[in-house]
Formats: structure tokens, sequence, C-alpha cells
């Protein structure tokens, strides 16, 4: 220590040995010889002795050690402020890896969702102890895997169908329960209800204006036909079928009045689309219609099921 060597040097100064120094302060030539060497420090009491009997202020006694100490304190503390940096730069590049996987982890997750392929859509129309009741399944046409299921809580509620990953397994299970228990289902694909339901023009009725149409069902399926209808047109570029642009902004189907087929007794709507398109030109058209099972009132969008007929306009 510094102080032992300040203690020497101060009492060479003043022509004392280690005994004489010891006696005049009250402790033994051996305790000053261990201040020297730096064994031992004087307590406080003894150190305003040292002070007095040398001639030299405790602060020039404790010059170099007070540096030491600061010194020393002041790298601790350097030591401790760039190990504390050092572990919030940690915690931040880790919280920063985490929140760039979790970013990656959502973004992946929506391209994969918005990356599903085709969706199809399909549905079940069933009779069961004298009461129609459907179901219809949203799913990727390429896994199967259900992303919408709708349709009355009939089956869901019986069978528990929100725990299967398959489209098709459902249709299945619901086919089977359905059959076991003496009751009838059939499929109708994409909401498209021409498999079992006929629908033409009935001959000689059709105008640029307008065409009566006869429907009829395979068997009674309670279906609900409305004077609704719009018309679309072939498009040899695409091979598609566009819906037609309304030109007089006006309505002349309006959905108001609820008509029932049945096999043995047709339906004959007469359509007149000359107040919503005027005359059609040349060219193929087919006039589609929505139609909704009674079971499916009230009635929403997504409960929309459609029929059509094509024709031709020479």
């Amino acid at each position: 220590m510094e102080l032992g060597k300040n203690i020497l040097k101060a009492r060479k100064r003043k022509g004392l040995s280690q005994e004489e120094l010891g006696n005049k302060i009250g402790v033994t030539r051996q305790t000053i010889s261990n201040w020297e060497l730096g064994i031992t420090g004087p307590n406080p009491n003894e150190l305003k002795k040292i002070s007095h009997e040398l001639g030299i202020s405790v602060d020039e006694l404790l010059e170099n050690d007070i540096k030491d100490i600061i010194v020393e304190k002041v790298n601790h503390t350097e030591k401790q402020s760039n190990m504390i940096l050092l572990l919030v730069k940690t915690l931040l590049l880790i919280l920063g890896i985490g929140l760039l996987i979790f970013g990656f982890l959502v973004v992946a997750k929506i391209i994969s969702k918005n990356n599903r392929g085709p969706k199809r859509e399909e549905s079940i129309y069933c009779k069961i102890y004298g009461e129609e009741h459907s179901f219809n399944i949203v799913y990727e046409e390429l896994t199967g895997i259900p992303l919408e299921l709708g349709g009355d809580a009939y089956f869901n509620d019986i069978l528990d169908l929100d725990k299967y990953n398959d489209a098709h397994q459902i249709f299945n299970i619901i086919n089977d329960y359905v059959k076991k228990n003496g009751g009838t289902c059939e499929m109708i694909k994409e909401r498209d209800l021409n498999n079992l339901v006929n629908i033409y023009i009935k001959e000689g009725t059709l105008t640029k204006t307008g065409a009566t149409i006869v429907i009829t069902e395979n068997i009674d399926y309670d279906i609900i036909y409305g004077e609704d209808f719009w018309i679309e047109k072939y498009n040899y570029k695409t091979g598609l079928y566009d819906k037609l642009e309304n030109t007089t902004n006006n309505n002349c189907a309006f959905n108001s009045m609820a008509y029932y087929a049945s096999p043995n007794r047709p339906l004959e709507l007469f359509q007149s689309w000359s107040c919503m398109y005027g005359e059609l030109p040349k060219g193929n058209y087919r006039l589609v219609k929505d139609v909704f099972f009674e079971s499916d009132i009230p009635v929403t969008s997504k409960d929309s099921y459609y029929i059509w007929v094509e024709f031709e306009i020479e």
C-alpha cells in the first residue's frame, strides 16, 4: 500500500526510528514496521496521531491510496456498465431476432393462406324422417381441407362435424348416417342444381326480349323459385359467360313471388328482359336464376344456389 511508503518517507524526514515513532503514538516498533511494509494499516485515530507527529496531513498520507481506490472504483464501475450495456444489446438482439421470426411466420402464414390453390364448394341435400336438411362446405380443392362449414345445424349437432379435417369424409359421414336411418341424399356441386333440376325454354317462346322457361325437379326438393334472374353472354375469347350490364337501369325481375316445382308439376315462368337489356343482339346466352331451399329461410347471399338455361339469339 502507498500509505506504508508515505509513513516511511515522512518518518525518515523527521529523523525518527520506528521505535521512537511507536512510542510517540503509543504502538510498538513492530506495528510501525507492519504499517510501512503494508502488512497492516493504522486505524483512523492512529492515522491522526501519525499525521500530527510527522507533520504531514492525512490527505497526503493517503493520497496515492485514495487515487488507487478511485481508479479501482471507476474501473469497476466501467466494467459493470460495459457488462450491462452488453447484456442490453444481447437482449435487444434476441428480441429483434424473435420479432423477425414472428413476422416471418405471420407473413408465411398469410402467403400460405392466400396460396392454398383453388377453392371448391359442394353441398349435400338430404331428406330424413320427413324433413329436409342441407349442409355445404367450402374447401381446398387440392387437399380437401374444409375452409367453411354452412347449412342448418342438424347434422353438425348430431355428428359433430367440426372435428373432421376432410370435406369428402364429412359428406360420406352425413350420407351414411342418412341412409342408415332410411333417408336419401343428393350432392350439389358448387351451388349448381342443374343436375337435380331440369330447366329449358318452352318451344316457340324465345324472342330477343324474353322467353318462357319451364322448370321441373327429379324428385321433390322443396326448392323456392322466384322471379329474379339475369342474363350472361358467352365470350368466345375466354370461353366463359360474362354477366350483361343493365343498360336501362331498370329491374323487371322483382323476386317478390315464390314458386315451387315437382316431378309431376312443371313450373312455367315468363322472363322478360327488355326492361333491363332491351333487345339482345345475335349471340349465345344463358339465363341464370338464384334459387333457395325452403329450409334455408331466412335467405342470405350464402344460401343461394343457381340454375341456368342456355339459348341462342340468331
